[in-house]
């Protein structure tokens, strides 16, 4: 078997981050179908696949991937170099399953979890309910079977100071519709906060202490990524766990955060950081550091069903976060559901376990053969 043609596809779909998905054609009519974040890595994606797949068995999937890797490293491989390996790497596992027969979470030694925990961040229109009606919207999620929520309370104060400061009267709104949600559900709903790393270490001490006291699940990427000694120092004061992790691409940049002990929750997005492949490995990195692992995704489906695999295939891993704009789903691709009352569970058709509907509306295509 070899492949025979690369085709990126992107959506003409309304959605607040644009996605890109690929598909690696096969001389045996397989066709393997990957995703990665952002339009400008589609001409990555074709000068790689030129480069390093045309022509090649797509089940060597690792050798593949360390092929590119090689590669691009000499210019620094973290951007769009490493979002064009991801999708090629689901779509490698997609093929692989394929051709065995098997899902892709019985190639990574069968499941471990018939199932794991989603929570919903509360974008789009779920932003807008979030601030208005905290409590109703948590209601609405429960009564959906999911009991986690995670929004950004204090994104809206950063504008202003840059993130080098934030008032009293700031960190109290903040709060505010999490003592909501607290009080009304009385532990029923797990709350998450993100701060996007917007802040300075010193304002994100604040809003730690801000938060001791209420049922906070985490608080995800407090500061940048870029320091993890300061994630430790605010680690060893907080009350508050701190997750993080999604921006920071491969084992190799991973490992310095969880070496200094910076996160409670390691955070990783199987679209960015080097597919299937590095997603199975940073979870057992994180294990030996006795780190849960979760999964970043609201994106595009072939993302969320690649987290289900890793995630369903690893012992460490604590939840999957999906967002309800997920609806538009069923526009793009058949499948059977991997989603049931608040829980993601391990898919059971071949390969990745699902296919791009021929019918939804596309913005662009290109093909590479």
């Amino acid at each position: 078997m070899h492949i025979t043609a690369i085709e990126t596809i992107v959506p003409d779909l309304t959605l607040s981050r644009p996605f890109t998905f690929v598909r690696l054609h096969t001389d045996d009519g397989i066709v393997g179908l990957g995703q990665t974040a952002d339009l400008r890595t589609v001409d990555v994606i074709h000068d790689l696949g030129r480069q390093f797949l045309l022509g090649a068995d797509p089940r060597r999937v690792t050798a593949l991937w360390h092929r590119m890797f090689d590669w691009v490293s000499y210019h620094g491989y973290a951007g769009a170099e490493m979002r064009a390996i991801s999708a090629f790497d689901i779509a490698l596992w997609d093929i692989l399953g394929q051709s065995v027969g098997q899902p892709v979470v019985a190639l990574l030694g069968g499941a471990v979890h018939d199932s794991v925990p989603i929570y919903n961040t509360c974008g789009g229109a779920d932003g807008d309910r979030v601030r208005q009606d905290p409590v109703g919207l948590a209601e609405e999620l429960l009564a959906q079977g999911v009991s986690g929520m995670k929004w950004s309370p204090f994104d809206r104060y950063v504008t202003e100071s840059g993130g080098q400061y934030i008032t009293p009267a700031q960190l109290t709104a903040g709060v505010a519709g999490i003592d909501k949600v607290a009080a009304a559900l009385g532990g029923r709903m797990e709350i998450m906060i993100d701060a996007h790393g917007l802040w300075s270490p010193g304002c994100a001490a604040q809003i730690l202490r801000a938060l001791d006291g209420f049922p906070v699940r985490w608080l995800e990427d407090p500061i940048s990524s870029d320091n993890p000694a300061e994630w430790a120092r605010l680690r060893e004061r907080s009350t508050v766990p701190i997750a993080g992790g999604e921006r920071l691409l491969t084992r190799y940049q991973l490992h310095r955060l969880l070496a200094v002990g910076g996160v409670d929750v390691l955070i990783s997005d199987v679209t960015w950081s080097g597919g299937i492949t590095e997603a199975r490995r940073t979870a057992d990195l994180a294990e030996v550091h006795g780190v849960p692992l979760a999964t970043h995704g609201n994106s595009g489906p072939a993302g969320l069903w690649a987290a289900a695999h890793v995630l369903t295939a690893v012992r460490n891993a604590c939840a999957a976060e999906t967002v309800r704009t997920h609806d538009y789903f069923d526009r793009v691709i058949d499948g059977p559901s991997i989603l049931d009352h608040g829980r993601i569970g391990a898919p059971t058709t071949p390969g990745l376990g699902i296919r791009l509907r021929d019918d939804f509306p596309v913005l662009a295509r290109r093909e590479s053969s």
